[in-house]
């Protein structure tokens, strides 16, 4: 008699609803694995190299480009014999932490005023805050410069002699970049006060506790990680900034890290441990900063909300005239003055003549639109440039967002770092980084020596882009549910299928925003630009810097504006697409009918 058949174990599947479900897009053999290693290769190129190449130059000048590179690891200490060296480190440090001081707390103080108390006018800090942060920073600066430079529109039109050397001084910088900068810190605090739970404050208060004693001892505490987190964001922007010194550098010699190594690799010859050496001190300073930060966050427990956590409806304000005018007044300050004076230059015939109607003229705006107009050529190869990378980074942040939310990859870890050091590598290095990965005399010889072509425009657009185009959407995969995918992957459908009828459906909002920001942050990308845009290849902010630089002041602020209202037309364009597109009704294909 034969031994009993056993019977074959049961398949086990995942319940498309049940808890069990884990997070992930791929089901079939292969997929995510393809998938991941294709995102890591792309990220190891767009940053990765670049950055390596970079640091390497630091203690190996010439490696690669040149037969007389020599390793030098005692190269990274002559900083204390240089003056320059030290002239820019020293600048850079006191620009980026006195405006993490003032900005964070203007920033953070803001959005506290906003979220208290209600009073006509308070939408406009919001308002004011996304102006500022999509404004490019050199035209921000080139604001301020014409405002206070002994020629400009302060001297000339209200008889403020003062306003220069008060403006024009290290001290005055910070203040420009705090007002320029604290944006960050705004819109960190203010996330962080949508929800509240009143237990804390009421407590403090029945205990006989002064509005301020519970500002300064229960709010201010319990915030202390979005005030934090947004100081250091604005110190890390602006330590990397290209904008302010490549403004100043006709009124005011500030040197600093950024600039200095601009200036290393545009000269002749080629400075290449100059660039290698204040780059490598530049990352080292912004990795010590974020180390830090993370530190303090892990030394403490801010989860405070509860069940009762309720969104915040702040209350009407006692004195709502006092607050309608203080937010007036900051208005003034960081958008009134530096985009004013721009616009006033740019109609009038020159600075001196002041707010008279015999100064007033059109003919700037005549030069940008005539015949063989430089500006005009520059803002069709930027926009050419940046719809490319904006398409191009969007669909890669599309990809990076569904690997890190909804995968498994063992590659998670890397994709994640790779954006984090994007996002906090200033432009500057990473076009430098550029010229010495695709300057090599080896990749020539294959024909992939890339620097001089407009196509590296393209990628250092994208690897710079990419991790706010990852940000952007990021929140929006994270609540997308578990079981959508899984009964797509037991419904035998493909991972293009389902990533296209399944996952951007309902995340579309977030990646059509993230175009938009990827596109007015390509369009007016000085750094990489002025590093790696070919003479033959005119662009917009390096056009701009340009007749800035000649002394055609209103020529120069007539092409911004102009520039600045095209980029908003196609990036209104652009949003309205795209939500045309998300009424629009996903036909099913044959994969998904299978």
């Amino acid at each position: 008699m034969s031994a009993p058949t056993s019977a074959p174990p049961a398949v086990r599947r995942p319940d498309p609803q049940g808890p069990g479900v884990r997070r992930q897009v791929l089901r079939r053999p292969g997929a995510e694995s393809l998938l991941s290693a294709g995102l890591v290769v792309v990220l190891a190129v767009l940053v990765g190299l670049p950055l390596a190449a970079v640091l390497v130059q630091g203690v190996a000048p010439g490696l690669g480009l040149g037969a007389d590179w020599s390793v030098r690891p005692g190269l990274l200490l002559e900083i204390t014999e240089r003056p320059l060296w030290q002239a820019s480190l020293r600048n850079s440090l006191t620009l980026a932490a006195g405006a993490m001081v003032l900005g964070g707390a203007l920033g953070s103080g803001l959005a506290l005023l906003r979220h208290t108390v209600a009073f006509p006018g308070a939408r406009a800090l919001d308002a004011a805050a996304w102006t500022l942060l999509v404004s490019p920073s050199f035209i921000l600066a080139q604001g301020w410069v014409l405002f206070a430079s002994p020629s400009g529109v302060a001297a000339h039109t209200v008889g403020a002699d003062w306003v220069a050397p008060l403006v024009l001084s290290p001290g005055g910088l910070v203040v420009v970049m705090s007002l320029t900068q604290y944006p960050l810190a705004y819109l960190a605090t203010a996330a962080a006060l949508r929800w509240d739970d009143g237990s804390y404050r009421q407590a403090a208060a029945l205990s006989g506790a002064s509005p301020w004693t519970v500002l300064r001892t229960v709010r201010l505490p319990l915030l202390a990680p979005a005030v934090l987190s947004g100081a250091i964001l604005v110190f890390v922007d602006v330590l990397g900034d290209f904008g302010l010194p490549a403004a100043l550098s006709t009124s005011y010699s500030f040197p600093t890290l950024p600039y200095s190594i601009y200036a290393s690799v545009r000269q002749s010859p080629v400075r290449f441990d100059l660039g290698g050496v204040l780059s490598f001190y530049l990352v080292v300073i912004l990795a010590v900063a974020i180390v830090l930060y993370l530190r303090v966050l892990r030394r403490s427990r801010f989860d405070f909300l509860t069940g009762r956590a309720e969104r915040v409806s702040p209350p009407p304000a006692r004195r709502p005239w006092v607050w309608t005018t203080l937010t007036a007044g900051v208005l003034l300050l960081v958008l009134g003055i530096p985009l004013g004076s721009s616009l006033q230059v740019s109609l009038s015939r020159s600075t001196f003549g002041g707010l008279s109607p015999q100064n007033f003229t059109l003919e700037h705006y005549a030069e940008v639109f005539s015949g063989g107009s430089r500006i005009l050529e520059g803002a069709a190869n930027s926009l050419g440039v940046a719809l490319t990378a904006a398409v191009a980074t969007t669909v890669l942040g599309f990809l990076v967002a569904a690997v890190l939310t909804h995968t498994r990859s063992g590659a998670r870890a890397f994709i994640d770092l790779a954006g984090t050091v994007a996002l906090a590598v200033p432009g500057i290095v990473l076009a430098v980084g550029y010229i010495f990965v695709w300057n090599q005399p080896a990749l020539a010889a294959v024909g992939l020596d890339l620097y001089g072509r407009p196509v590296l425009l393209v990628l250092a657009a994208v690897a710079s882009a990419l991790p706010v185009a990852v940000r952007l959407q990021l929140g929006a995969f994270a609540q997308v549910p578990a079981s959508f995918f899984a009964a797509a992957a037991l419904s035998g459908v493909g991972l293009g299928t389902r990533l296209r009828t399944v996952l951007l459906p309902i995340v579309a909002a977030a990646t059509v925003s993230a175009f938009a920001a990827v596109l007015a942050s390509s369009f007016f990308d000085l750094a990489a630009t002025t590093m790696l845009a070919p003479p033959s290849f005119t662009t917009l902010p390096v056009e701009i810097l340009t007749e800035f630089d000649r002394g055609r002041y209103g020529y120069a602020t007539a092409g911004a504006v102009v520039a600045a209202t095209v980029l908003v037309a196609v990036a209104a364009l652009a949003t309205r697409t795209g939500r045309w597109l998300l009424r629009t009704p996903v036909p099913a294909d044959k994969e998904s009918r299978s």
